[in-house]
């Protein structure tokens, strides 16, 4: 496998982790989103939500390991952005603006 390809591979295999890394975290700390503002419109609260997640997701400090090359370490900080992204857009679903 030339050189070219094994980044490619690896900064996919990166973005993978990184998906199942923010889902992980999601999940272990759903419980400390703030869901208790009633009186706030839809998109308060989706951008609320969007930036607890987020934060959270900004505070993993990954370092490079032996196993781990710099593409695959570049992917998951990559698969964390999509996170963001897939986040953003079920809370936009979720919690549509009122008229």
């Amino acid at each position: 496998m030339n050189k070219d390809h094994q980044a490619y591979s690896d900064f996919k295999e990166g973005i993978n982790k990184g998906l199942d890394i923010a889902r992980y975290t999601f999940e272990e700390n759903v419980d400390k989103f703030s869901l208790s503002f009633s009186d706030e419109a839809g998109a308060v609260k989706a951008k609320n939500l969007q930036d607890e997640f987020s934060q959270l997701l900004d505070e993993i400090v990954l370092t490079k390991k032996p196993n781990c090359s710099e593409e695959c370490l570049d992917g998951i900080y990559m698969g964390f952005e999509v996170s963001k992204k897939i986040f953003e857009d079920f809370l936009q679903e979720a919690l549509p603006v009122e008229n």
